[in-house]
């Protein structure tokens, strides 16, 4: 399976946007992404499980059957709020993916870069 860059972006704001200790419900996740576009669920769960293997969230995803069986998001760790600071911002994503729209693949890591670079030289650093 291939990530979602926009994908990876809403469900950590999503995560984000949660008032709870643990982090929101799988219903709650998904009733927050849906708003955003229409995915679906392997790519969701698939998206919460590299971002647990990425240390962006403490999230995880029960598989059954090579297929998810429940979706537990978790909350975003240090690294998970480092990431989504860089990409929050609407205009800062946007230009992020125009300049990342380049290159056929890229790695989080660099579109984190990418996302920096671009505010530090709005702040004129």
């Amino acid at each position: 399976m291939k990530l979602n860059h926009d994908l990876i972006r809403y469900v950590l704001l999503s995560i984000e946007e949660s008032k709870e200790m643990t982090g929101p419900s799988e219903k709650t996740l998904l009733t927050s992404i849906k708003k955003c576009g229409n995915f679906d669920w392997n790519d969701i769960a698939y998206t919460i499980d590299k971002l647990n293997e990425a240390n962006f969230i403490t999230g995880k995803v029960v598989w059954a059957n090579n297929h998810p069986s429940l979706i537990m998001p978790g909350n975003l760790t240090l690294e998970g709020h480092k990431f989504l600071d860089n990409i929050r911002d609407n205009k800062v994503w946007q230009n992020t993916k125009d300049i990342i729209s380049k290159f056929e693949n890229v790695s989080l890591n660099i579109i984190s870069s990418v996302a920096a670079n671009l505010i530090s030289s709005k702040l004129g650093l």
